[in-house]
């Protein structure tokens, strides 16, 4: 029952985000920055198991593929927390999230003490200014190229300094 109930209340914020996209009044009681970001939550929590079942480059790109599914809606949602100043500084308290499963992962798979959390935030933070650079080009291009094309460019860029990361996991 508590699915159904979530799932009825995620369906509602959607419903006022998608009202609020058009310039109309999202509803009562919804300020615009937790609209935008009702899902937020899930989106983390998703990421951190794509992590722990399939790997780094396959969770990025499996959060890619689930905004490139809903296209349209992921466009104007993303370019109108890019234009209003609050939204964006949301977003930004926001990926602190996801800077946490990252570095989780990363210190997980990288050198122990106080130089390896260094290295484990460091390579976090790379990671997401690499995802957040792929999603503003996609955005800017109205949808092209595609968004796990951007990815993994991005993630192409980037995966020779984290080259000591990639060659732990490769299977001896």
């Amino acid at each position: 029952m508590d699915g159904l109930r979530r799932s009825k209340q995620q369906q509602k914020r959607r419903e006022a985000l998608e009202r609020s996209m058009e310039g109309l009044p999202p509803g009562p009681m919804l300020a615009e920055e937790d609209l935008y970001f009702h899902d937020h939550a899930d989106l983390v929590r998703g990421l951190a198991e794509a992590i722990e079942r399939s790997g780094l480059a396959e969770a990025c790109q499996a959060l890619a593929r689930h905004l490139e599914e809903d296209r349209e809606h992921w466009l104007r949602r993303l370019a109108r927390v890019e234009a209003e100043p609050a939204l964006r500084a949301r977003r930004a308290e926001l990926d602190r999230d996801y800077l946490e499963v990252l570095t989780r992962h990363f210190h997980r798979w990288g050198a122990a003490g106080v130089q390896g959390e260094r290295l484990a935030e460091l390579e976090a933070g790379l990671l997401l200014a690499a995802l957040r650079g792929a999603e503003r080009l996609w955005v800017r291009g109205q949808g092209r190229p595609v968004l796990p094309v951007l990815v993994q460019e991005a993630l192409a860029l980037l995966w020779p300094a984290l080259y000591a990361h990639a060659r732990r996991h490769q299977p001896r």
